[in-house]
């Protein structure tokens, strides 16, 4: 039997539902991967994160073509497009089964199904898994038969079911029939331009860097998760969310491993790692929320009352918050994190959209825009739900009168300046006392702007707003 398997974000060997299932069933296995700049760009993919894709999709070449399962690479218009070509390959090789791990968002969602019907009607066989979450998206509803908006309890209800067969993911590969199809990525016009500065030997590329990433992190680094997270300067997350965006490592694996080190109990012991776990449920919460309401990822709020929110637009300031030149250094040094890593911290993420939504009263979409352009390990769901929970207009967001100050966060989590000094070259001699909030001698000597806002006036400014749709 031939079986065609269908990659899509998930470009790893290793627990790879789709790949394992095709592989244990069929003698001879294909693999395809459709390529459309168009939906990369609906999406707003970011460049760093193209380039990181197509680079992965090689090197998931190699190790598909050490199975004898060739990766051919088709090209497309768009998500309404994708139907047509996966029936046109399955009858071109004359496969009647096809496998692929599902996806999230309405756009994929839509495609699947569209993909699927198409598919049945020719009499092809589809088998869907699911390869980023470990129970299936609506699994947990509340005692009203709804889905769960908030995270703890939904959490509870995750660690109430886990069972550790739910890690079962184990499996040693065969080599399949040899075929006369050969991979086609070498020859594959990706027409990719590289516009980005972002240190790429930052992210190693390929399964095994991810692998060997998550080793190296769960060996001491994880049980100084709890403590360590909130201190940018301090490298202390495991950084595989950008090989986690991509499939190139799963959930399941990373939890698994994490469990090793903590006798298998997920909501007692090492406190590292059952904090880490949770960021990992986190990312399925999300997920759950953007499969239970729609809406959050058409570009609407979970919170409906605050579409009714006069956001303000600035050119100028709008500018000077992606450029990192705000005048607030802890802002401008995570915004500069960005263009120069294609990353940026967790709690940093957390401030400077508070700063954006809050104190500049700048529309939330707009921000999850720019660092989806921005961002190597971009996750539509993980940064809609970030930003969303940030502005207060999403599900268990944060009160809208809950404002970050980036002065006292910047105290309390870079306070020798160090981050601050690493990312913002202009007060890198600047004393720790002064580098919070340089006086504007010093900013006017080292050449750094003034604060594009009052802090003050635009907190009440955001809070008047929100008052003002609510009520």
């Amino acid at each position: 039997m031939k079986s065609l398997v269908w990659f899509r974000n998930d470009l790893r060997m290793d627990d790879n539902p789709a790949l394992r299932a095709a592989c244990s069933k069929s003698e001879e296995v294909h693999g395809v991967y459709i390529y459309s700049e168009n939906q990369l760009k609906l999406h707003n993919e970011a460049n760093c994160k193209i380039e990181f894709m197509i680079q992965n999709l090689k090197s998931l070449e190699q190790s598909l073509n050490k199975l004898n399962i060739p990766l051919t690479v088709i090209s497309s218009n768009g998500f309404n497009e994708d139907a047509k070509k996966i029936l046109n390959i399955m009858n071109e090789r004359s496969i009647k089964e096809i496998y692929w791990n599902k996806q999230f968002g309405t756009d994929e969602e839509s495609r699947d199904i569209e993909v699927e019907n198409i598919l049945t009607n020719n009499n092809i066989n589809c088998f869907l898994y699911d390869a980023q979450i470990l129970f299936p998206a609506g699994t947990f509803k509340t005692g009203e038969g709804k889905p769960y908006s908030v995270f703890t309890p939904f959490k509870k209800r995750w660690i109430e079911n886990f069972n550790i067969d739910l890690l079962d993911i184990e499996y040693n590969y065969i080599p399949k029939e040899k075929t006369k199809i050969s991979s086609n990525i070498n020859d594959f016009e990706f027409c990719f331009a590289k516009d980005h500065s972002v240190d790429m030997s930052l992210w190693p590329v390929g399964e095994e860097e991810a692998l060997k990433r998550l080793d190296n992190y769960l060996d001491k680094k994880i049980f100084y998760y709890a403590k360590d997270r909130n201190e940018p300067i301090i490298d202390g997350t495991s950084r595989l969310s950008a090989y986690l965006a991509l499939g190139i490592i799963s959930p399941k694996r990373c939890i698994l491993e994490a469990l090793k080190k903590n006798n298998f109990e997920l909501d007692s012991g090492e406190q590292g790692v059952t904090k880490w776990i949770d960021e990992l449920v986190w990312r399925e919460f999300y997920k759950n929320i953007m499969f239970s309401f729609p809406r959050v990822s058409k570009g609407r709020p979970f919170q409906e009352y605050t579409n009714k929110i006069k956001w303000r637009f600035d050119k100028g300031e709008l500018k000077a918050w992606k450029s990192g030149n705000t005048g607030f250094p802890l802002i401008d040094a995570a915004m500069r994190q960005l263009k120069n890593e294609g990353w940026m911290h967790n709690r940093l993420r957390m401030v400077v959209a508070m700063f954006f939504t809050k104190n500049m009263l700048h529309d939330w979409r707009l921000g999850e825009t720019f660092f989806m352009q921005n961002l190597i390990d971009g996750d539509f769901s993980s940064n809609n739900g970030g930003w969303q929970w940030s502005s207060s207009t999403g599900t268990d967001a944060a009160p809208y009168f809950r404002i970050f100050n980036p002065l006292t966060q910047s105290k309390n989590f870079d306070a020798d300046g160090l981050f601050i000094k690493k990312y913002v070259d202009e007060l890198k001699d600047i004393d720790e006392k002064e580098i919070h909030d340089p006086s504007n001698e010093i900013r006017s000597n080292c050449k750094y702007p003034t604060q594009i806002l009052d802090l003050k006036e635009s907190r009440l400014r955001a809070i008047d707003a929100f008052n003002e749709a609510k009520n």
